[in-house]
């Protein structure tokens, strides 16, 4: 579980910096809608790119809630590998 729980929250780390970076480069206002001519018809700040971060996050942690629960309900929380659901 300890490595599944690392494999997940380093996922995390990649898409912060990923954030960060587009931050640091994009102007203060991003088209958040594009029509079919790639032509945005909506516009948003800059800093609604962290709405995938939470997105990210909070599937993330749901997820090691599920498998972790998961696994004491089958007695498998002693397991130190990573198993195939996983």
């Amino acid at each position: 579980m300890k490595k599944f729980k690392f494999l997940i929250r380093s996922l995390y780390l990649f898409v912060l910096l990923e954030i960060f970076y587009y931050l640091r480069i994009a102007p203060q206002v991003i088209g958040t809608h594009f029509v079919s001519d790639n032509i945005p018809d909506s516009f948003g700040n800059k800093y609604q790119l962290f709405l995938w971060e939470l997105l990210i996050l909070i599937m993330g942690e749901s997820i090691i809630l599920i498998e972790k629960n998961w696994r004491v309900k089958n007695k498998l929380d002693n397991l130190p590998e990573l198993l195939p659901r996983e």
